[in-house]
């Protein structure tokens, strides 16, 4: 006796030219009026003629083209790929779609951790900044502008607390966060550099977050700050490049 569940009946309806979720209703509608006006012809129909739909509708949703992007995409999208495809063979379809699901959200969480890097950025004698691994400890007096590659939310958070380089024994020491180009910042993000700014404070420096986004800059303001505890000074993007950058160490020097 075959059987279909939501996959087949979408690939069924994908096949006869369906374009919205309305197309399952009226397949449904068809489906009883046939049912309730044809259901002598209906019963004549062998089953093996009912199977072949079915493996035509299944053959027809495979779609070698999207595998192979997901293929050529690495490893994470391999695993779930393969994971989600054994799992429909051997459990029903939303325990199978499930676990792809949770299973790419690990994944995802594991390759923002990974893909995390920090760099320092430091002015050449013709005034422009190029790229250097950022130190891992600060120095007594250093001034160091940092740069972020990678997700800063949730596991991408927490592995720039472990990179970001250690103020211990330092005196006076002062980063600047380089952030032009993000739109959003989380609180875990902002619980990491809540940390940091405590440390850097107890040897005497600061921290300052140059080229926030405006909506960032809005959202966490001086009285949101202060609540959760963080004292540190943001500068938000200007339409000139490094010009927020530059503004907290013009600062630094002249307090200097």
């Amino acid at each position: 006796m075959p059987v279909a569940g939501s996959v087949g009946q979408t690939a069924l309806n994908e096949t006869a030219g369906a374009r919205s979720r309305w197309g399952a209703v009226w397949s449904g509608i068809w489906m009883l009026i046939i049912l309730v006006l044809f259901s002598g012809l209906v019963g004549k129909v062998p089953m093996p003629t009912l199977a072949a739909v079915l493996v035509f509708a299944a053959v027809g949703s495979i779609r070698p083209s999207r595998i192979r992007t997901i293929l050529q995409s690495g490893p994470s999208s391999q695993i779930a790929l393969a994971t989600t495809f054994v799992a429909t063979l051997f459990l029903p379809v939303t325990a199978a779609v499930g676990i792809g699901v949770a299973l790419s959200l690990l994944l995802q969480l594991n390759q923002e951790a990974i893909d995390l890097s920090v760099v320092e950025l430091v002015p050449g004698s013709d005034g422009a900044l190029r790229e250097q691994p950022a130190p891992r400890a600060l120095a007594d007096g250093q001034i160091v502008v940092l740069d972020v590659y990678g997700s800063l939310f949730y596991a991408g958070a927490r592995t720039l607390q472990a990179r970001l380089p250690d103020p211990g024994g330092a005196v006076n020491p002062e980063v600047i966060l380089q952030l032009r180009g993000r739109t959003t910042l989380g609180a875990t993000f902002f619980s990491v550099v809540r940390d940091y700014a405590k440390r850097l404070d107890a040897a005497g420096g600061r921290v300052y977050l140059s080229g926030v986004g405006e909506g960032a800059s809005r959202y966490w303001d001086d009285e949101r700050l202060a609540g959760q505890g963080i004292a540190l000074e943001i500068y938000p993007s200007t339409d000139t490049i490094g010009e927020s950058t530059r503004s907290p160490r013009r600062r630094i020097a002249w307090c200097g």
